[in-house]
């Protein structure tokens, strides 16, 4: 059933919910479909699948009323997907909430309305929001400030412009370290189609060393689904840019790794060195893009060249610093 919302004069109790709803909708002003547009409100598509209704539909409720935002509501799973498909046409812009990786049935095309609206969603991407996995960890996605981690994204990128060299270290003897010359794109839920805020990144080519890695994955290739958030037991080992090995106690993880290292050479390539700084991220292993805003560092190897795909593994602890200032240990020091 297709369901129309027009948000105006609701009495919304104050809540966790209700505050990350208003930075979500931030985000959603700061979206370049949204940004291009010359006029206020806007029609927008929110679709769900079952497991996350609740939330899809919370974020209608708490939408801020001075937006002037109408919605129209579809249950993805039970929806004619021919209707949707008009859907997607009429509106400003559709936000899509569903489970995909966690999902029993999983499947890589995705759970099975999506191939039908594949083509169409491919067509109007520029106006597309996916929140894949978010379920219940929308309120902690969207917790915190845009404005705040703006401004924390701001000084990491000042920090690193100082400085000529880059550190990490695990904690447990093992180091990664290369040059800062490159330049650093921050996001920040302003002006840019991957909404989720809480990134700065840049490459480092010729990054080199050896660390032990412990955290989560983040993949076209489901990981995390499989492993779920690891403790420190993946050996990596990295020159100039390319991972070179990895060992594991864990024999599967090891051999899943050198598989998918040796799908594609490009896979081995670090194209992505990212410093998560959405304070209120946790790792949950549920392949949720969200994980990637964690405090801290991914590396995002693979999905540079034809062929590859790209991996992120995100760390769960660690320390970074810019020439020999520590910027972050746990707690951000910028």
């Amino acid at each position: 059933m297709i369901r129309h919302f027009l948000i105006q004069n609701l009495d919304i109790p104050e809540s966790m919910m209700e505050k990350s709803v208003e930075n979500f909708f931030s985000c959603v002003r700061g979206h370049p479909a949204m940004m291009q547009r010359n006029a206020p409100g806007a029609n927008i598509l929110v679709g769900s699948d079952k497991s996350q209704k609740d939330t899809a539909q919370s974020i209608i409720r708490h939408c801020p009323e001075k937006l002037e935002y109408s919605f129209t509501y579809v249950e993805l799973d039970t929806e004619n997907h021919e209707q949707v498909i008009r859907e997607i046409d009429r509106c400003d812009m559709f936000i899509f909430m569903y489970d995909s990786s966690i999902r029993s049935d999983i499947n890589p095309h995705g759970p099975s309305f999506i191939p039908p609206l594949k083509p169409k969603m491919a067509e109007h991407w520029k106006k597309s929001v996916l929140l894949r996995e978010y379920g219940e960890f929308f309120k902690e996605a969207f917790s915190e400030s845009i404005d705040d981690i703006a401004a924390r994204n701001e000084r990491i990128i000042a920090a690193a412009q100082r400085a000529r060299r880059v550190q990490f270290h695990d904690g447990l003897g093992g180091s990664l370290h290369g040059t800062l010359d490159q330049t650093w794109k921050s996001l920040d839920g302003r002006n840019h189609y991957d909404l989720m805020p809480g990134e700065v990144a840049t490459r480092v080519p010729d990054l080199t060393g050896n660390v032990v890695f412990g955290g989560t994955f983040l993949s076209t290739v489901p990981f995390a689904i499989k492993y779920g958030v690891i403790d420190p037991i993946l050996q990596i080992g990295i020159e100039r840019g390319r991972v070179v090995s990895v060992e594991s106690a864990n024999r599967q993880l090891e051999d899943d790794i050198k598989l998918y290292l040796d799908k594609c050479a490009g896979n081995r390539i670090v194209e992505e060195f990212g410093i998560g700084t959405n304070l209120n991220v946790r790792l949950h292993g549920r392949n949720a893009s969200f994980e990637e805003r964690h405090p801290g560092l991914h590396l995002g190897l693979g999905g540079g060249e034809r062929g590859s795909h790209h991996l992120d593994l995100v760390f769960s602890s660690g320390t970074i610093r810019f020439d020999d200032t520590v910027i972050f240990d746990g707690a951000f020091h910028v």
